[in-house]
C-alpha cells in the first residue's frame, strides 16, 4: 500500500515507520491515523520473516504532536458513541501494536504529546534525541489519556508517578523521562534516528521465537499470579526449546562455531 501521511521503509530487516505530517507536528488526523493502523497490520504479517525489528519516529520537528484538535471538535458534535467507537479502532491498533513478536523502538525527535507520548511508551524501547519533550498534555484540553497510556503508565512509572504526570499535564525534558525509566537513552538529534536503527538491525539474527514468546509472557506479568506466570514461563520455555533456532544454536555452541546471535559492544 502507498501511504500518503506515512512513510514505512524496510532495509536489512528493519522497519522505519515515520509519522509524516510535519506541517500538523504528526498530529493523528487526517489519512495518517488510518494508515498507520495498516502498517501496524502489513508489519505483524511480516513480522520474523524479512522484519526482525521496527523503529517509530517522526518527520520533521515532532514524533507526534497526539490528537488532531479538529477531528476532536467534530467527535464531541457527533457525540459519546462516536468518540467511543474511534477509540475501539485506537485500542485494536495498539493491542495489534504491543502483541508485535518483534522489538519496537521508538525514536522520539522531538514532541511526543498527548497519544504521541502513549504511542512512545508502547515501544519496548524509547531512544529520545536531547531536545525531545514528554507530555501528557489531555488534561490541558479537559481529557483523559488514551492510546493504551492509563494501561502503560502506571506500569513504567508507578501508580503515583503517573497519576502526578496525568493529572498536572506538566512537560517533561528528555533527561527528565530517561531518569523516571521512560527513555532508555538520550542522544544527540543528528544521532538519534541512526542509533535507533542500529540497534534494531542487532535482533537481525535473533530468534524470531524467542523474542516473540518473551515479550508474550512479560506482557502478561503484571496481570498474572506468581503460581500462573511460573506455569506461562514453563511452556514458554517448553515452546522456544522445541524451536529449529534452538536446536541449531546447540548445535553450532557444541561444534565451537560463533553463535548467529551474539550482542557484543
Amino acid at each position: 500500500m502507498t501511504y500518503t501521511e506515512l512513510m514505512l521503509d524496510v532495509h536489512d530487516g528493519v522497519a522505519t515507520l515515520t509519522f509524516n505530517r510535519p506541517e500538523a507536528r504528526n498530529a493523528l488526523g487526517g489519512a495518517m491515523r488510518d494508515e498507520f493502523a495498516d502498517a501496524v497490520v502489513q508489519i505483524a504479517d511480516r513480522a520474523g520473516k524479512d522484519i526482525a525489528a521496527v523503529v517509530l519516529t517522526g518527520a520533521g520537528k515532532a514524533f507526534c504532536a497526539g490528537g488532531d484538535l479538529r477531528v476532536l471538535q467534530e467527535m464531541s458534535a457527533k457525540g459519546p458513541d462516536a468518540m467511543r467507537a474511534r477509540m475501539q479502532d485506537a485500542h485494536t491498533t495498539v493491542e495489534r501494536w504491543l502483541d508485535l513478536p518483534i522489538p519496537t523502538i521508538a525514536a522520539v525527535n522531538g514532541a511526543a504529546a498527548g497519544a504521541g507520548f502513549s504511542l512512545a511508551i508502547a515501544c519496548d524501547f524509547v531512544f529520545a534525541a536531547n531536545n525531545a519533550r514528554f507530555i501528557m498534555s489531555f488534561g490541558r484540553i479537559g481529557l483523559v489519556p488514551d492510546w493504551g497510556a492509563m494501561y502503560l503508565l502506571p506500569r513504567l512509572v508507578g501508580l503515583q508517578r503517573a497519576k502526578e504526570l496525568v493529572l498536572t499535564a506538566r512537560e517533561l525534558s528528555a533527561a527528565d523521562a530517561r531518569e523516571m525509566g521512560l527513555v532508555l537513552e538520550v542522544l544527540a538529534a543528528d544521532d538519534l534516528l541512526g542509533h535507533a536503527q542500529n540497534y534494531a538491525a542487532k535482533f537481525a539474527n535473533a530468534s524470531p521465537d524467542a523474542i516473540g514468546i518473551a515479550k508474550r509472557v512479560m506482557g502478561a506479568a503484571f496481570e498474572t499470579d506468581r503460581t500462573t506466570a511460573l506455569a506461562a514461563e514453563a511452556d514458554a520455555q517448553a515452546e522456544a526449546n522445541a524451536s529449529a533456532y534452538h536446536k541449531d544454536a546447540v548445535k553450532r555452541f557444541l561444534a565451537k562455531e560463533p553463535a548467529l546471535f551474539d550482542w557484543g559492544e
